[in-house]
């Protein structure tokens, strides 16, 4: 037998000990009276005679019962108990996936508090018992053993108060396959001793939870049980509301409201459970993100959905998550999209309104990367330098392509470009402009043609005026201003001198392109054209710019900036990443480096790397939200981002006990592994302490009436 609590046994009984015995020594303050005698006075004067001050109590039947009471009632308080075949060797497991940081723990605290709570308790009767064994594991993404096997009650207690919650999603594949390793794990107290678990023992699992976490593929081991201590959904709802929960018999409680919060009204969740974002093919500028909404309690309902990027809100919708039926109480969710036009990277976030019952699946974020900087080759016709700095026609296109922001520009005569064209390697450029020269063949990548018109295989252009034929002088009477090319430019100033296409229906009869598009018109006839649907895109400016007033105009220089990115960008269903919590993290970087900084909301994160690299990976990230690369070269990633993005967190479900496939403990090894394994005793002493206090009192019954 041990005793759980041996300090309040001993004080309670030392108190109580010396009180009784005080009575038997203290003098009784008798009043004096005068008799003329006592002959028939025994017992008074065998009284009188015992009741003598600061005698040595003589031993009496009535004394010694009610110091065995005493000593009885002292050891019931003292908690004693016998070990139980539970008290070998305990996990003690933590759920810090992001439904623990709820606030609905009881007390204004957390899922996650009230669980490290529970088990602080339940560690300290594990170590007060002396023949137990335990480690502290917390359970995320991964199931992380915190201490080795011990009996320690400050080891346990110190991993207890040093684990802290995160925000990612809970894995019950994770801790089966903790469990499976558990049965062979060595004793890190005491190595010589350490033997792997037979099939006739038991490794018990405490798991405190709030259940939220998804039942493993693999099936436990055969001898390990699994009690959940359930924490979370402490609230009382108001009479008449939908608070409560309501039990699922297949899964997880349906808790269709959620906890009250700190105003004391029943608070449900909206969470962000997908994002993804994609660069359109058609408009690769253009950037398209969406969004998967899920919502419970009185949350569903219609939710503001903004978009940001880099802190600034660029978008905004509206969620419609109010349920098809008024009677459904299960959770709702919907799919927003939302868009912004920009050719450069940065943070992108979509943000919900915030206030309820969870905080980090408020918001999800994505690294946008930037459009690669396109690499440009400017062809000249063969009589003309490729100096671009003189002056002349050449300068007017060659001055906007070197203001831009390039990966790469060189300017070659036509002659050299076919060279470069014949080479199997290909040309190592995204697009190639055609100053007032016409190749002889397809260009094999995308191209911008100024005056002749572009060679197209299979399908000539049918917009070529016929040789020889000069059209009038026109001025630009509409343009295409959806398109992304035209959309940021006005040309009702553009007038053209000498127009190269031809008026509808009057060109050279050599058939036409069913991929046109007119991007611009003149007067009598088409100014700028666009090929699409083809292998390469293709723009054709249908007059040289040194045959009119574009060139002075900012419109031109806006053309040519619109057209190059048009052309060179390439859209992407994987524009912008970004990883969960709990997940390894890649950033890309333009100069390798050895060592990294980041800083996000989990604090500054060091990382050093066995060796240089551009493609470090860091993590993992265990807090949802943004972290900035501090000290970023040009063209590194700046900052990850992290996201809870997770159904089974956003739903904050509360279950009372986890689902078969867990296994578990019912009955009464449930509850003595509440009590840490242990057998209580107390409860047969207080009876032995009672019924001692009653013989006591029967006996000094009998001897006053005699």
């Amino acid at each position: 037998m041990i005793l759980l609590a041996p300090l309040a046994a001993i004080l309670a009984g030392a108190l109580a000990g010396t009180a009784v015995l005080a009575l038997y020594m203290l003098k009784l303050r008798r009043r004096p009276v005068r008799v003329g005698s006592i002959l028939f006075w025994e017992r008074a004067v065998r009284d009188a005679q015992g009741n003598v001050p600061w005698r040595m109590v003589r031993p009496r039947t009535q004394l010694l019962l009610q110091l065995l009471a005493i000593a009885l009632l002292a050891l019931a308080l003292g908690r004693p108990a016998v070990p139980g075949r539970l008290g070998g060797r305990v996990l003690l497991v933590i759920d810090r996936s992001a439904s623990m940081n709820a606030v609905d723990g009881g007390a204004g605290r957390t899922r996650f508090e009230a669980a490290r709570e529970q088990l602080r308790d339940l560690a300290g009767t594990l170590a007060a018992g002396g023949r137990a064994r335990a480690m502290v594991v917390a359970l995320g993404r991964e199931a992380v053993p915190l201490t080795p096997w011990t009996g320690d009650r400050a080891t346990l207690l110190g991993a207890l108060d040093a684990v802290r919650p995160g925000d990612e999603e809970a894995s019950g594949e994770a801790l089966a396959g903790l469990l499976g390793l558990a049965l062979g794990l060595p004793d890190g107290a005491e190595p010589d001793e350490a033997e792997a678990f037979g099939p006739q023992d038991r490794l018990v699992v405490v798991l405190a939870s709030d259940g939220g976490l998804a039942a493993p593929a693999r099936p436990m081991p055969a001898n390990v049980v699994l009690r959940l201590l359930p924490v979370g959904g402490a609230f009382d709802p108001a009479p008449g509301s939908l608070g409560g929960l309501a039990a699922d018999p297949g899964g997880p409680s349906a808790n269709p409201v959620g906890p009250v919060g700190n105003a004391g009204g029943p608070m449900g969740n909206a969470g962000i459970v997908a994002v993804a974002a994609q660069r359109l093919y058609e408009d690769p500028a253009s950037v398209r993100v969406f969004a998967r909404v899920l919502a419970t309690g009185p949350m569903r309902r219609e939710l503001p959905v903004r978009l940001a990027l880099d802190g600034r809100v660029v978008g905004q919708a509206v969620a419609d998550l109010t349920p098809a039926e008024p009677s459904d109480r299960g959770p709702t969710q919907a799919t927003v999209g939302l868009g912004v036009v920009t050719a450069d990277g940065g943070v992108l976030s979509v943000l919900l309104p915030g206030g309820d019952l969870l905080a980090a699946d408020d918001s999800a974020s994505l690294w946008l990367r930037e459009a690669a900087r396109p690499r440009v080759l400017h062809v000249l016709p063969d009589d003309e330098p490729v100096d671009t700095g003189r002056a002349g026609p050449a300068m007017l296109v060659a001055a906007v392509l070197e203001a831009m922001d390039l990966g790469e520009y060189r300017a070659v005569r036509l002659g050299r470009y076919e060279q470069l064209a014949a080479q199997r390697e290909g040309l190592p450029y995204d697009v190639v402009v055609f100053d007032r020269a016409a190749p002889r063949q397809e260009p094999p990548v995308a191209s911008l043609h100024f005056g002749p018109a572009p060679p197209l295989e299979g399908a000539a252009p049918g917009m070529v005026a016929p040789s020889g034929v000069a059209l009038p002088p026109t001025r630009a009477v509409s343009w295409r201003r959806t398109h992304p090319v035209m959309r940021d430019l006005t040309l009702d100033q553009l007038l053209v001198a000498r127009p190269l296409m031809a008026p509808e229906g009057q060109g050279d009869g050599r058939g036409g392109s069913s991929g046109e598009v007119v991007l611009a018109s003149g007067e009598r006839s088409p100014l700028i054209v666009a090929y699409e649907g083809r292998r390469h895109r293709r723009i054709w400016v249908g007059f040289e710019p040194a045959q009119s007033n574009w060139p002075k105009l900012v419109s031109f220089s806006l053309f040519v900036a619109e057209a190059v990115d048009y052309l060179a960008m390439r859209g992407s269903r994987d524009a912008a990443r970004g990883v969960r919590a709990g997940e390894m993290a890649t950033l890309t970087l333009a100069t390798p480096r050895s060592r990294l900084r980041l800083v996000g909301p989990g604090g500054a994160v060091e990382v050093a790397l066995a060796e240089a690299g551009d493609r470090p990976a860091v993590g993992p990230l265990d807090r949802a939200g943004v972290y900035l690369l501090e000290g970023p070269a040009p063209g590194d990633q700046r900052a990850v981002a992290v996201n809870t993005i997770s159904e089974q967190e956003s739903l904050v479900a509360v279950l009372d006990d986890l689902p078969a496939a867990f296994g578990g403990l019912r009955g009464e090894e449930a509850q003595r592994l509440q009590r840490g394994g242990h057998l209580d005793l107390w409860p047969w002493f207080v009876l032995a302490g009672l019924l001692v206090l009653a013989a006591e009192w029967l006996l000094s019954a009998r001897a006053l009436s005699r």
